[in-house]
């Protein structure tokens, strides 16, 4: 097909079967091309060695819909995906991947299938793993429908269950486990192994799209946690939408932004479906503001006539894109279920192939794909969350969960729940300044792209330096979410060969042949998840093996802390230690009893330098004794702690006192405290195989790094443990975590390959 045709039928697809598998056709026969239009882009990265944040001139956001990153990325090398060494484990002992259903339920005698989708008897103990999407053509997902999940605050609050992440098929069923491959995305694969993917970007809010798309424009919802606050806001509550967004800063500042979007109704091809939140914004009503115009105007990204660019490539063409933009795409295009990838795949190419027209403009832009909400689906990794209530934890003392003057800048105004963060969301970096497909592991969530824009406008001489940060972010987003600018690579004294970041393209297909046969899109609804999809997965034995154990760079973060732990009669005492300037987030898991987890957020070091620190005491209620604790925090950090306070051996073993990195992050030093006499203790390191007895006396033991990243286990003959894992920045690029598609033997507590 011609893109003439094409544009001539776009307006038809959601009303015409055939229409609609005509364009189907060509957006598999465009997006055919994609390897080629990333070899275009990455031509001009030997110009962009040496730079600085100032040489951006253009940041451009498209955020689509509704995906989580393991849904999308856990089967990707490199990424803390399916493979991830140290998942964490549910109260029930298993792996967090192992999600149960809550009660057996009974399958249909007739269709087999059980009622409301919940797994019961997928496999042994009725649990599910995540499950590669089975389509009609079996060669490629990308371009089947699916069931949507639930995904609104209530039951996302329910999968997340207070930080024991294990009512996700309870409260969202089966189809929440589903995920997909590189033979299914194969574009977003590819940019991700050209450019750079985040691995720790997570939706602001544990809920759906409009709370996270206010947070992405101004900072804050408000704690209005539901579409309806938004979307379709009676006149009440639309007067009361009216805080501040960062395109009104902008325009203070005379910097110039846009809104580019096919149209401005919900048209399913050719709106915005309503994703362009400011619209319900008191100040964006009154139509004769430069705001409203700005935001209110249709600027198409994709052509309406074939000899005509559309105004999003003619102003790339024209060197007039301005200094931020925001895409808002119409509803096949956003990736929200029903509608497939490939639609949202070939909308993100059509925006690469408009960059290629205009190299000197390409070299001065940033492109971010993120998507507001994990849409239901799920993602294995604990999120970061603020303790809001005093009984579920800890922050250091800068830190508030209210902007002075406004309540509920962290809370709902229904209840007093947490707002958010939510589950990982992909994040895509596309840029000159961040080729190399690289993985980039420091905590970002929506609030992270405002404090990138007022970074960048102090770089580029538009904001003062001491510029307080933008007036609706609460400080504990400022301490807990990162600022973006670790995306980028200014100094780039060697770059990687192209022919060993982009494969041979993949062939993308947008529909199967019985697909097309689907009357009009209206009227589709997503095929619905059921047990035969789980039984279909070749991969669905082991999770870890799922997962592309090759490793590739990872970007230098800023993170450098660790928590020293102190048994006190009764109790354990935490202390966490941060002389990083990067806030970090925790979560303490109890395994003994049936005590809540705890949440706890520390802030970077203050600004005499001193570290920032926070201790709290954790008493068990359990009565044996026993003790048990899992503490999980960024990039891949995990201490596990249990002992009995009631064996009189553990009592001689000295507490380790402190953490240090050494000779440039390849070895990592235990510093013990006072012995007792005949104390002793076992240490293993889990990547290296090194054993060690560790006598009464000992002061110190330094043991070796796999390139920055350590598991070390210190251990008696009975139930005490102490294991320290995570990874040691040294300021430089470094490589992915090599544990990543391995098994963590709990016997020998090293690593190894899982039997196949």
């Amino acid at each position: 097909m011609q893109r003439r045709d094409f544009i001539k039928l776009l307006g038809l697809a959601g009303t015409s079967a055939a229409a609609y598998a005509a364009c189907s056709a060509y957006m598999a026969e465009a997006l055919a091309q994609s390897a080629s239009t990333i070899d275009e882009l990455l031509t001009v990265e030997g110009e962009c060695k040496e730079g600085s944040l100032a040489d951006i001139e253009h940041v451009v956001f498209l955020m689509q819909e509704n995906r989580s990153f393991d849904h999308y990325f856990g089967t990707l090398r490199g990424v803390r995906g399916f493979g991830d060494p140290r998942p964490m484990k549910l109260r029930n002992g298993k792996s967090v991947w192992q999600q149960s259903a809550a009660w057996p339920r009974k399958p249909d005698p007739v269709t087999g299938i059980i009622p409301d989708s919940t797994p019961y008897r997928m496999f042994k103990e009725s649990r599910a793993v995540p499950t590669l999407l089975e389509p009609v053509d079996p060669s490629s997902a990308g371009g089947t429908y699916i069931e949507d999940p639930a995904h609104r605050f209530g039951d996302s609050l329910g999968a997340w269950n207070g930080g024991l992440m294990d009512q996700w098929i309870e409260k969202k069923k089966i189809v929440t486990m589903s995920h997909y491959t590189e033979i299914d995305i194969p574009l977003y694969f590819k940019l991700a192994r050209a450019f750079t993917l985040c691995d720790a970007y997570h939706c602001a809010h544990n809920g759906g799209t409009d709370a996270n798309r206010s947070i992405f424009f101004t900072g804050t919802c408000k704690g209005r946690t539901e579409n309806d606050y938004f979307s379709h806001a009676n006149p009440a509550d639309r007067d009361k939408l009216d805080w501040t967004s960062y395109p009104e800063k902008l325009e203070l500042l005379g910097v110039s932004w846009k809104f580019y979007q096919e149209g401005l109704d919900g048209n399913t091809f050719t709106g915005n479906y309503g994703d362009n939140v400011l619209d319900a914004f008191k100040q964006f009503q009154d139509k004769s503001t430069a705001i409203y115009k700005k935001n209110q105007t249709v600027n198409p990204v994709l052509r309406t006539s074939v000899d005509v660019p559309s105004q999003f490539e003619q102003d790339v063409r024209d060197n007039k894109l301005p200094a931020v933009s925001w895409i808002v795409a119409p509803e096949a295009f956003t990736e929200h279920p029903h509608f497939p990838p490939h639609f949202g795949e070939y909308y993100v190419h059509e925006i690469l192939r408009a960059f290629t027209t205009n190299k000197e403009v390409w070299k001065k832009t940033l492109f971010i794909i993120n998507y507001d909400e994990n849409g239901g689906f799920f993602d294995h990794v604990p999120q970061p969350v603020p303790p809001i209530d005093p009984v579920n934890g800890k922050t250091t003392p800068g830190i508030t969960f209210d902007v002075p003057g406004t309540a509920n800048s962290e809370t709902s105004i229904q209840h007093k729940n947490p707002i958010g963060m939510g589950a990982r969301v992909p994040a895509l970096i596309i840029s000159p300044w961040s080729t190399g497909g690289r993985v980039n592991s420091e905590v970002f969530d929506h609030t992270s792209a405002i404090r990138f824009l007022d970074k960048w406008l102090v770089a580029r001489g538009l904001q003062k330096p001491d510029a307080p940060a933008f007036e609706n972010l609460s400080s504990w987003r400022l301490a807990i979410a990162g600022d973006l600018t670790s995306t980028l690579d200014f100094k780039r004294s060697e770059t990687t060969a192209l022919e060993q970041v982009v494969p041979a393209a993949t062939k993308a297909r947008i529909m199967s042949s019985e697909e097309k046969k689907i009357v009009p899109v209206g009227w589709l609804q997503g095929a619905t998840a059921e047990v035969g999809d789980m039984k279909a997965d070749p991969l669905h034995t082991k999770t870890a093996l799922k997962q592309d154990r090759a490793r590739c760079e990872k970007l230098p973060i800023a993170y450098d802390f660790h928590v020293i732990t102190a048994v006190e009669s009764k109790s354990v005492r935490l202390t966490f230690r941060n002389p990083g300037p990067l806030g970090t987030a925790f979560t303490v898991i109890p395994y003994t009893t049936k005590d809540k987890v705890k949440l706890y957020s520390v802030e970077g070091a203050k600004k005499d330098g001193l570290r920032s620190e926070l201790s709290d005491v954790l008493t068990p209620t359990s009565a044996d004794g026993l003790y048990s604790y899992a503490i999980h925090g960024p990039n891949g950090y995990l201490l596990e702690l249990r002992g009995n306070f009631q064996t009189a051996t553990q009592q001689l073993v000295a507490e380790i006192v402190d953490i240090k990195s050494k000779a440039d992050a390849a070895k990592i030093e235990f510093s013990f405290g006072k012995w007792n006499p005949n104390g002793k203790l076992t240490m293993v390191n889990a990547y290296t195989g090194e054993t060690k007895s560790i006598a009464e006396g000992t002061t110190a033991l330094e043991t070796a790094t796999a390139d920055g990243w350590y598991d070390v286990a210190f251990f008696d003959d009975g139930t005490y443990l102490r294991r320290y894992a995570g990874r040691l920045e040294n300021g430089r690029i470094g490589k992915s975590d090599p544990a990543i598609g391995m098994q963590y033997d709990e016997a020998t507590r090293v690593y190894k390959d899982y039997a196949v």
